[in-house]
């Protein structure tokens, strides 16, 4: 499978939003960041090459920030284009990857950046661990990543198997 930059996965976020109001980044983020953790979770793989970083805020991806601080939005739905070719910036990924995205956006579109925000930032997640051990701004760990999303499948199985009893 392929890694892939935040950016590319952004616009899978914003092309499901098919909204011409600019978003939130910080829920862009966010997005970006579950759908990696499920990724890792499920495929075993990176979904985004580039680490998670610890912010205030929750887990930033630099090269998203910085690409929206410097370049913006662009057209059609907000949609993040490359500076060079003027095109968005897009990658082919797979059904599996795609599949994530699908269920992390009809998941989690409904929560704005601050709730969001919230969820990423209780006492056990990677966010969590890195903020207050390694410091602000300190990368998150893919296998820390992976773990805590594992636990949350796990947790979500044994949800639904003491419904189904």
């Amino acid at each position: 499978m392929a890694n892939f930059s935040a950016s590319v996965i952004a616009n899978e976020f914003l092309r499901r939003r098919a909204s011409e109001q600019w978003p939130q980044q910080m829920q862009l983020h966010k997005l970006a960041y579950i759908a990696h953790g499920w990724n890792l979770a499920i495929n075993d793989e990176p979904l985004i090459t580039e680490q998670p970083e610890a912010w205030d805020n929750g887990p930033v991806y630099r090269s998203l920030w910085d690409h929206i601080r410097d370049f913006g939005y662009g057209k059609p739905n907000c949609t993040l284009i490359d500076p060079l070719s003027k095109e968005p910036i897009s990658a082919v990924l797979s059904a599996s990857e795609s599949d994530i995205i699908d269920h992390v956006w009809k998941r989690f579109k409904i929560y704005s950046a601050i709730e969001l925000s919230e969820m990423t930032h209780q006492p056990g997640t990677p966010w969590f661990n890195a903020y207050f051990r390694r410091g602000r701004n300190s990368s998150l760990h893919n296998v820390e990543i992976r773990d805590y999303y594992i636990q949350l499948a796990k947790a979500g199985r044994a949800q639904n198997d003491g419904k189904a009893a």
